[in-house]
């Protein structure tokens, strides 16, 4: 038994590829404990796809297909863009908190070249592993900055057009982007009829989902929600102005796809168009900065639900 406990220590101090081996088809091409994570880069070499991983093979955090790197190959960097589909105007200035492989946020400013884009990153060796291995470039309208995203919220002045909350590490959001608190500092950022749109794992893999849906409710007065056909993915989509119904969503949906060349099937993405009373459950816990996961965790236990 010790020496079976020695060795999995050994694997999580050193981050071995022994350890977190590939598939056949698949190479490591880069490897980097960082500061906040353990980062893999992939490559398979018979679907000539690229990703960004961490230790836990069954996660990727962003990919590209190597012969066409400008189209998005997750389905959940799809799903988010339907939230284009709430606002009432193109964008003019945007925040990605999270930049991940800088799929997004690069397949973005290529149907939208005028807007103003700032994104939020903490992981300085992410933003190097974007721009070396998955082709993203900063430009005069396009700015990562490296911080906590919740910081750089709470300090920018600015206001945005479109927010959208993709901060996640290894398969989780860092709990601190998920409160209350939180939202309502992202939702002061919002100009008049501006949209926050965020990636969330189901509930088989997120044991906060519950709540995430509540404590998103509590802070936006109309909140959507799309589920993911592929993929174990939800998009949250949140707005303090007047809420769109399916049909609208739909039609917006087309409009935009056609205007903007999007070669991604929105309106079948819009025809996932639910409310989130469809998710609500009155006995989820709404997460606030003094509410950790652990305490959600023993309220959970006590038989609450």
């Amino acid at each position: 038994m010790l020496h079976k406990i020695f060795l999995a220590a050994f694997c999580i101090i050193l981050i071995s590829s022994k350890c977190f081996a590939v598939e056949p088809s698949e190479k490591l091409i880069f490897e980097k404990n960082s500061l906040y994570q353990y980062i893999q880069v992939i490559e398979d070499t018979v679907k000539k796809e690229r990703y960004v991983r961490n230790q836990k093979k069954e996660y990727t955090q962003g990919g590209i297909y190597v012969n066409a790197p400008d189209k998005l190959l997750f389905e959940f960097t799809q799903m988010g863009f339907i939230s284009l589909a709430f606002l009432d105007r193109d964008p003019k200035d945007v925040l990605f908190v999270g930049l991940g492989a800088g799929a997004m946020p690069k397949y973005f400013t290529g149907r939208y070249p005028d807007t103003v884009i700032d994104i939020a990153e903490i992981d300085p060796d992410m933003l190097s592993v974007a721009q070396k291995y998955f082709y993203f470039k900063e430009n005069e309208r396009m700015k990562v900055h490296v911080a906590d995203g919740r910081l750089f919220v709470k300090r920018t002045k600015k206001k945005y057009d479109w927010i959208i909350l993709d901060a996640y590490q290894n398969d989780s959001i860092p709990f601190h982007l998920t409160t209350f608190e939180f939202l309502k500092e992202v939702k002061s950022r919002l100009k008049d009829g501006g949209v926050v749109v965020a990636n969330i794992t189901s509930p088989y893999r997120n044991k906060f989902f519950d709540s995430m849906v509540m404590t998103y409710k509590k802070a936006f007065p109309h909140v959507a929600i799309f589920k993911g056909k592929k993929s174990a993915n939800f998009i949250f989509m949140a707005t303090t102005s007047k809420n769109r119904d399916k049909d609208s969503v739909e039609v917006r949906a087309r409009k935009i796809q056609s205007s903007r060349k999007f070669d991604i099937d929105l309106e079948d993405i819009a025809s996932r168009y639910e409310p989130s009373e469809a998710y609500e459950w009155g006995g989820a816990k709404v997460l606030t900065d003094d509410f950790a996961p652990v305490n959600l965790y023993q309220y959970q236990k006590s038989g609450a639900q």
